[in-house]
């Protein structure tokens, strides 16, 4: 007995040293032991039996033995398929996925792909065939779901007699369905969408049906939650683009969730809030909308909430994209109509990307790809812009650079002509005064900051970038930080916020700036100015920050969350519990 335990204690020192010089030791030596993929656990990849025994197939963004390490790739945006518009994403299961969108208009294609990077063509729904009496046109914006052991197609469309003009005057787009009882995807001969008496229903004619816009099914329809409580989402339209929804199970009873109709909403949204993805994840719904023309300056919006009928813009709309533009102010890339796919707990969104021309009109939409990243608080890491923001050096100037992946850099990308002596600018996935080169964020690896006081554009600071991030700070040796960029998580609807700031030496201002000035946002720059309190206090001067937090203005059971500040960093988080 003491030899074999001796054997035992001198055979855990070899396999303990061995993961000491090897980081990917357990994972070798986990594959070694597995017989068959039932033994086998690949993480973020699928087993396939080989001559050599069970080896594990990694999916995108991810490497090793069991694929449990993140490639240089992980954040890359992924181009996946040509002159698709509008697009919808289902996942059958981690292995199978279909992808269909807007194309010709006149019929709608199905694709299908097991990795989620290459797209076969497997159908096309034509439904002016399936019809004997009808023919469509204008086919726009599909929706796929499932539903038991079929799937169920709702689409925009025109519908004309055979024989006629299509399109034709006096009609409006509006949504249809069809049905499929498998995989094969071969969908039956669409029928208006009708939801029951005094419910929402489609409408051939152009107009508002006779219980009114908001009951009246255009465009751009979304069938979302879990198949014991789904749920209708329509755009809708009344002095612009508006969307709506509702149970199933209760069709009649509406929530107005987006739009000019019952909301005030900004003029960079051109009066247009439609394409409504839905989505949960760890315990909250996302509801992402898009704004704007869209061939002009389309972009996707979110806004966060613990229950679907939550989901209106009477909570906090937070920007997760914006389109770009070049030198000149003319458009060259646009970003919009997602849907969301998830794989092995990976998060992707899939939506389509405009194109435009050297005079900044749309001239083509592709479908791509980019995995989502989530902050601490559930919030989503933006698309395309970053924040990027530096503490100052008393009568300098500055530059930003940029590094990619591969090294190379492109400098300016941002140059002293914009940025000057300000202490922040936002990179929009493209350089300026880089020759307007678009750069993803997944694709760079570094900024720089050069400082100067006489032009010459020798001193600088780099940070690295992690390609996700939509926040990155410089801190210059010396310098001073100004502003501070403050988030905090969103509480239920109807909750405002303050800002509450404590002194070094023990005293308060509270608040510091008030409801007044920051309503219902979960985001403020702090530079110094406590409005409600007609003061003014650096930073730096700062040992504590405390944003609170009332439900319908009642302030006297605020609630409260702070952190200590050490009067440097650029961007705080504060938590409220």
């Amino acid at each position: 007995m003491k030899h074999s335990s001796f054997f035992v204690f001198a055979a855990l020192i070899v396999i303990i040293e061995t993961k000491k010089n090897d980081t990917n030791s357990g994972s070798i030596f986990n594959s070694r032991l597995a017989s068959n993929c039932a033994e086998l656990n690949c993480n973020n990849g699928r087993c396939i039996e080989s001559g050599q025994g069970p080896q594990c197939i990694c999916d995108e963004g991810f490497f090793g033995t069991i694929c449990d390490q993140q490639g240089a790739d992980f954040y890359h945006r992924t181009h996946l398929m040509p002159g698709l518009a509008d697009p919808d994403i289902l996942a059958v299961n981690d292995d199978l996925f279909f992808l269909t969108g807007t194309s010709n208009a006149l019929d709608l294609p199905f694709f299908q792909s097991t990795d989620l990077i290459t797209f076969h063509l497997k159908i096309i729904y034509n439904p002016s065939v399936t019809d004997p009496q009808y023919n469509y046109c204008f086919i726009w914006a599909p929706d796929l779901s499932q539903r038991g052991t079929g799937y169920d197609l709702y689409f925009s469309a025109q519908r004309v007699l055979k024989g006629a003009a299509c399109p034709t005057n006096g009609q409006d787009v509006t949504t249809f369905f069809a049905r499929a009882v498998d995989q094969n995807l071969i969908f039956d001969k669409p029928t208006l969408v009708d939801f029951g008496n005094n419910a929402p229903k489609g409408r051939i004619a152009a107009g508002c049906n006779a219980e009114g816009c908001l009951k009246t099914v255009r465009i751009d329809s979304a069938v979302v939650g879990p198949e014991n409580d789904r749920w209708f989402f329509y755009t809708w339209f009344s002095g612009g683009n508006n969307i709506a929804a509702f149970s199933f199970s209760s069709p009649t009873n509406l929530v107005a969730n987006a739009g000019p109709a019952s909301f005030s909403i900004p003029a960079t949204d051109e009066k247009i809030n439609e394409a409504p993805e839905v989505f949960w994840y760890r315990g909250q719904y996302y509801f992402f909308i898009s704004t704007a023309f869209f061939d002009s300056q389309y972009a996707m919006q979110y806004v966060m909430a613990p229950t679907i009928a939550d989901l209106t813009r009477r909570r906090a709309v937070r920007s997760h994209s914006v389109a770009q533009r070049n030198s000149a102010g003319r458009l060259v890339q646009s970003h919009g109509h997602n849907s969301i796919v998830m794989r092995r707990g990976q998060v992707f969104n899939v939506f389509h990307q405009g194109i435009f021309d050297s005079a900044g009109r749309l001239i083509g939409r592709d479908t791509f790809k980019q995995r989502i990243a989530f902050r601490p608080d559930g919030s989503l890491q933006t698309l395309n812009t970053i924040d990027i923001r530096w503490n100052q050096l008393p009568l300098h100037q500055y530059s930003i650079d940029v590094v990619r992946k591969d090294g190379s850099t492109i400098g300016p990308c941002i140059s002293v002509n914009r940025i000057g002596a300000t202490l922040a600018t936002t990179y929009t996935g493209l350089c300026p005064d880089g020759n307007n080169i678009l750069l993803d964020k997944g694709d760079i690896s570094a900024f720089r900051l050069f400082y100067s006081m006489t032009q010459v554009w020798k001193d600088f600071v780099e940070a690295k970038y992690d390609g996700v991030s939509d926040q990155l700070a410089f801190y210059l040796p010396g310098g001073i930080t100004k502003q501070i960029v403050l988030r905090w998580n969103e509480r239920m609807t109807g909750t405002t916020y303050s800002l509450d700031v404590r002194r070094q030496d023990g005293t308060w201002v509270s608040p510091c700036v008030g409801d007044i000035v920051i309503g219902s946002r979960i985001e403020y720059v702090f530079d110094g100015n406590c409005r409600q309190a007609n003061s003014f206090i650096e930073p730096r001067a700062i040992n504590y920050i405390r944003i609170c937090s009332a439900i319908n203005n009642d302030w006297p059971r605020a609630v409260c969350g702070g952190v200590p500040y050490d009067g440097i960093a650029i961007h705080v988080s504060v938590t409220i519990p």
